[in-house]
């Protein structure tokens, strides 16, 4: 599920397989593009590649590039929360898990 879009800060999920993004880092998505099989999402997050390609890694077709943008699966990411945004969802959290406790009484 991709919450976000250009522009967006996001945050690191999953470490990449190259290292090149880390999990707990943010980031900002600059572009975003399907790959040419159409498998995935990539997004652009500011690293550039000299690689004639680059590969999917759901279905390991690779495909040829036209930019030095490195390319990163966009599932690797999530829309970084604003801190109103994170409040609100813990208050939600907070009451829902304590009307569970209260049911469970």
């Amino acid at each position: 599920m991709i919450d976000y879009r250009p522009g967006d800060d996001i945050i690191c999920i999953k470490d990449h397989s190259q290292g090149i993004v880390k999990k707990g880092q943010v980031y900002t998505a600059h572009k975003l593009q399907r790959n040419g099989c159409g498998c995935i999402l990539l997004v652009d997050v500011g690293y550039t590649s000299d690689r004639p390609f680059t590969q999917c890694p759901v279905c390991q077709t690779n495909d040829e590039k036209t930019d030095n943008i490195w390319w990163v699966d966009a599932r690797l990411f999530r829309r970084l929360l604003t801190r109103s945004e994170e409040e609100d969802l813990a208050d939600v959290l907070a009451e829902v898990f304590s009307e569970e406790l209260i049911s469970l009484n």
